[in-house]
């Protein structure tokens, strides 16, 4: 997105329920796997890629943060991961996100959460980590949301995240199509 300002204000996140807090603080971190775990990396990219990782681990890991200092390295995360991205592209998470959130009306941050929880096929260290983090704020995915969809709603899902080219290549190459087809995504969406 284009803009001419950034305002980046820590206090604006006080208060905010725990779930969404993680949810939302995941998107960053999502960010940062797909990015740095793609086709598209670049230095720019792995720089502002690996800072957000960091500070996702530090954030989300550690004991030894106030709840100040928590919430303005969040934001540090939240930039530098958006950054990683718009020199990048995102993944797997991001584009099966999107047809969870098309069809199913997912808002954005849990829905990367939901589909992340079960690509560790793909991202494995990521996942393993975000497990990790998923425990130590003992955070609840909701599971089985794909369980009574239709046929019409399945295949509306997959063809919308089918649709998102660029974060396909940027996730499995150009042979993508030969990797993820319309089966493994439904495979995957049923897990959820």
């Amino acid at each position: 997105t284009p803009f001419d300002q950034v305002v980046l204000d820590p206090d604006l996140t006080v208060g905010v329920p725990r779930n969404q807090w993680f949810y939302t603080g995941m998107d960053c971190f999502i960010h940062c796997v797909e990015s740095l775990n793609g086709t598209f990396l670049n230095e720019f990219s792995k720089s502002y890629g690996e800072k957000a990782y960091d500070l996702c681990k530090e954030i989300f890991l550690s004991e030894n943060l106030t709840e100040v200092e928590s919430r303005g390295k969040l934001m540090m995360a939240s930039w530098h991961g958006g950054m990683s991205i718009a020199y990048s592209q995102v993944g797997i998470a991001h584009a099966m996100s999107y047809g969870l959130g098309y069809v199913l009306g997912t808002k954005h941050g849990i829905g990367n959460c939901i589909v992340f929880d079960h690509l560790g096929e793909y991202y494995p260290e990521g996942v393993r980590l975000f497990k990790e983090m998923k425990a130590y704020h003992n955070i609840e995915i909701p599971k089985g949301i794909c369980g009574n969809l239709s046929e019409y709603q399945m295949n509306t899902m997959i063809d919308i995240a089918l649709s998102l080219v660029p974060l396909w290549e940027n996730a499995l190459g150009d042979d993508w199509q030969t990797i993820m087809t319309r089966d493994k995504l439904r495979e995957l969406y049923l897990k959820m």
